[in-house]
C-alpha cells in the first residue's frame, strides 16, 4: 500500500469514529455539556480527598542546617544571625527574648560563632564599643571605680540582678562572663571577680565594681583607686592547654602628688632616664580619688616581669632623688 493511501484510510477511520460517536451521543439523548460538568465534579472530588502539603515561607535570617548534603538549602548569602543591639546601661532586657536567640539547640546547629546580645558589638553615648572575642591574655593597668545602691535589683547587661553586696564586675569590652583578678596597687590587695555588667562609661576608667568588691579591695570610703585587672585562663579556658605559671608581675610606684602636672612631670623624667639606661618598662599616671574634691596622682612603674631588672629600676629610682618606692605584686 501507498503511503498516500495509507494517510487517506487512517483519516477516514477518524472521521467514521466521530460519526459513531454522535450517533451514539444523539441515540442516547446525552448533552456534551452535563459530561464536562460530570467530569469537572470528579475532578473535584478528587482533589478534596488527596492531602498536599501546604508551602510554608522560610524567613531570610533562618538556616536549615544538617541536610542530606551537609549544605545549607538556602541562599548562602542571607544572615545566618542578626545580633541584637545592646540596650543603654540603665534600660531593661528581655531575658526571656534573648534566651530564644542562644538556647542550647540553636547553639549547637550554629556552632560557636553565635555570640549572644550582650557580647555583640554595641554603643553607648554615641561610642561604639566592639567586645573582644576572647580574654585569654587579656591585662590592662587602669583606674577602677564602683557602683551601688542606685542599681541595687536593676538587670546586668546579661540579665542577672544586680547586687551591690556580691562580688561582680562591668567592664566595656570583655566578653561576658569573664573571670578576672584585680589587684589594687594602694595597698596590694586583689580578690578575683566576674564580669556581667558593661561599664564604665568614662574615658580614664577600665572597670567598674560592686560596693562588695570595691569593699573587699579597700577602696570602697573613696571614688576611684589604681587596679591592675587580669584574666584568668585557667578558670576561662579550662579545656585548653594552660602553659606553665609565669612569674608575677611587679609594679612599683615612684610617687604621688595632688596636682596633675607635678605628676606628669615625674613620668617623663622617669621615663627619659629609663630610655638611657636602655631599659623598657611602661610609666603611667593613676589617680585615687579620696574624696568628691581630693585626688592623689601616683606614677607607677610596670609591670616588671624579671627580678634582675626590678632591682635596676629601684636603683635608678632611687639616685633621681625618690624614696623607697611602694611595691605591689600582681599575678
Amino acid at each position: 500500500m501507498k503511503i498516500s493511501d495509507a494517510m487517506k484510510w487512517t483519516e477516514s477511520l477518524g472521521f467514521i469514529s466521530l460519526g459513531l460517536c454522535m450517533l451514539l451521543l444523539s441515540g442516547c439523548q446525552f448533552d456534551g455539556r452535563q459530561m464536562v460538568a460530570a467530569m469537572s465534579e470528579a475532578l473535584g472530588q478528587s482533589l478534596k480527598t488527596e492531602e498536599v502539603d501546604p508551602i510554608v515561607p522560610v524567613p531570610d535570617n533562618e538556616r536549615v542546617v544538617g541536610s542530606a548534603s551537609g549544605e545549607s538549602s538556602l541562599d548562602e548569602e542571607k544572615p545566618l544571625f542578626e545580633a541584637a543591639k545592646l540596650p543603654e546601661p540603665d534600660s531593661e532586657i528581655d531575658v526571656e527574648a534573648s534566651s530564644v536567640l542562644i538556647s542550647d539547640d540553636v547553639a549547637q546547629q550554629i556552632g560557636k560563632n553565635l555570640r549572644p546580645p550582650w557580647n555583640s558589638p554595641y554603643e553607648v553615648y554615641g561610642d561604639r564599643y566592639d567586645v573582644k572575642g576572647t580574654s585569654r591574655g587579656y591585662r590592662e593597668v587602669g583606674i577602677a571605680s564602683w557602683y551601688g545602691e542606685k542599681f541595687q535589683g536593676r538587670k546586668t547587661s546579661n540579665g542577672e540582678i544586680f547586687d551591690m553586696h556580691a562580688l561582680s564586675a562591668a567592664h566595656k569590652t570583655l566578653p561576658i562572663p569573664t573571670m578576672i583578678r584585680v589587684t589594687n596597687l594602694d595597698n596590694g590587695k586583689k580578690i578575683d571577680v566576674r564580669v556581667n555588667d558593661r561599664g564604665p562609661f568614662h574615658d580614664d576608667r577600665i572597670l567598674d565594681l560592686s560596693f562588695a568588691a570595691a569593699k573587699a579591695l579597700g577602696f570602697s570610703d573613696q571614688g576611684t583607686a589604681p587596679v591592675v585587672v587580669e584574666a584568668l585562663d585557667a578558670i576561662n579556658y579550662p579545656d585548653e592547654i594552660v602553659g606553665p605559671k609565669k612569674s608575677p608581675n611587679v609594679y612599683l610606684q615612684a610617687g604621688a602628688f595632688q596636682s596633675i602636672d607635678s605628676a606628669k612631670k615625674l613620668k617623663r623624667d622617669i621615663e627619659t632616664t629609663l630610655m638611657l639606661q636602655r631599659l623598657n618598662a611602661d610609666v603611667r599616671v593613676l589617680e585615687s580619688e579620696l574624696e568628691a574634691e581630693v585626688k592623689l596622682h601616683k606614677v607607677w612603674v610596670g609591670p616588671i616581669i624579671n627580678i634582675g631588672r626590678e632591682e635596676m629600676i629601684m636603683t635608678i629610682l632611687s639616685q633621681m632623688g625618690l624614696s623607697q618606692p611602694v611595691r605591689v605584686v600582681a599575678d
